[in-house]
């Protein structure tokens, strides 16, 4: 490999392990992320992903809100809480000096220099071998940019198809849409008028996990992995076999 080719793949290297590291940063900055509406009622807490983990609702909240527009002050408090989490990333990632521990996976970029050196400068890699490896690259790139469309066309309709969630009690009940945006938030009234605040935030925290379940059953993440975008994410995440693939191993 030429000088100025080993010296440019280097720099890829280098700057995605940088952008790794301030994602990693970033996100671990945004998790925990809290809002609240704005009578002071209900205050959330998102976990690392951005989902709904914990309500709590104040005492004599009925006085604050009424039981008609309880469900629209949890509304607010989760879009208050997923503005402070989106703040707290943008915050965090745009920063060039913030510091973050490379994790499992991070590029090796000294590793990966010194194996295309010896790849490259042994004679182990024939003609026909890099041949194969750009093929192989290349169908690679065809399929990713094949799977991007595919997922583009179908991820509209998976991110605002709307999916329900109850409380095991089914006294509170969830709809949200695959993107996340909460739609909708019920209570039973009679259940409401007797309940106590501490109970009425566990409930809700439970009929957001259920929603969460059913919106991830048919979610994004199982349109990618059933598309030609999902099997190069496999063949990627799969080291060796890739490897192997390019013919950089036996």
């Amino acid at each position: 490999m030429s000088d100025h080719r080993q010296d440019a793949l280097e720099r890829l290297v280098d700057e995605t392990a940088l952008l790794e590291r301030r994602a990693r940063a970033a996100a671990g900055a945004a998790a925990g992320a809290r809002g609240e509406d704005a009578t002071g009622t209900v205050n959330i807490t998102l976990d690392d992903a951005g989902r709904v983990s914990t309500v709590q609702v104040a005492a004599r909240w009925s006085e604050r809100v009424g039981a008609e527009a309880l469900g629209d002050a949890v509304r607010e408090a989760v879009q208050a809480a997923a503005v402070a989490r989106l703040s707290a990333w943008g915050e965090t990632f745009v920063d060039d000096a913030a510091e973050a521990v490379p994790g499992p996976g991070s590029l090796d970029r000294d590793g990966l220099a010194e194996r295309l050196h010896q790849l490259t400068s042994s004679g182990r890699m024939t003609a026909e071998d890099t041949r194969v490896a750009l093929l192989e690259l290349l169908a690679l790139v065809e399929d990713m940019e094949r799977g991007i469309d595919e997922v583009g066309e179908r991820l509209p309709a998976v991110e605002s198809a709307v999916h329900t969630g109850h409380s095991a009690d089914r006294r509170v009940t969830v709809s949200l849409t695959g993107g996340g945006d909460v739609r909708e938030i019920r209570y039973d009234r009679r259940w409401l008028a007797q309940a106590h605040e501490i109970n009425i935030g566990r409930q809700t925290a439970s009929a957001f996990a259920a929603a969460y379940e059913a919106a991830a059953r048919a979610g994004a993440a199982q349109l990618i992995a059933g598309s030609r975008l999902g099997q190069v994410q496999r063949a990627t995440q799969d080291p060796l076999g890739l490897a192997r693939r390019l013919r950089l191993t036996d």
